[in-house]
């Protein structure tokens, strides 16, 4: 088995602290021991993992597994709101917002499409709402930034 500070050494270099670490490794024992190797496919056995939250689970189900999920990162909670498509008072709240905004058979593509629709264009700390094509549809009356609250 290797040792917890080689361990350590070898993820430092991916940036993650001692407690992410140590999750990463805890969880890849329990899917060895607990599932032959196995990801889990259920959004329950996913969350039950070390270091592994709902959206990561919600992550690995739609990508995955191709389960209808809507995964609700920082950045896609950040555009719902410049949006307008969801109040911005929490990261659930928008992802049930979204959720039934949108046909649920659309929801794995749609994530993917706003994230990457994000880094291009609308950027969720750059972009002051005037100069993204989405924003200048949405808001073509619009001559002010939008400041996004962080969640």
């Amino acid at each position: 088995m290797l040792d917890l500070h080689r361990f350590l050494a070898l993820i430092r270099q991916l940036g993650l602290a001692k407690t992410k670490a140590k999750n990463v490794r805890r969880l890849a024992q329990i899917l060895v021991t607990a599932y032959d190797g196995d990801v889990p496919q259920s959004f329950q056995e996913l969350e039950a993992l070390p270091g592994v939250g709902h959206k990561t689970a919600s992550v690995v189900m739609a990508q995955a597994f191709g389960v209808p999920a809507f995964p609700v990162d920082t950045h896609i909670h950040r555009l719902a709101q410049r949006w307008g498509l969801s109040d911005g008072s929490s990261v659930a709240r928008t992802e049930q917002n979204l959720k039934l905004l949108f046909p649920k058979e659309h929801w794995n593509r749609l994530h993917l499409q706003i994230i990457f629709w994000g880094r291009e264009f609308c950027t969720a700390r750059g972009c002051d709402g005037t100069v993204c094509p989405m924003c200048r549809e949405l808001y073509p009356k619009r001559r002010r930034p939008v400041i996004t609250r962080k969640p």
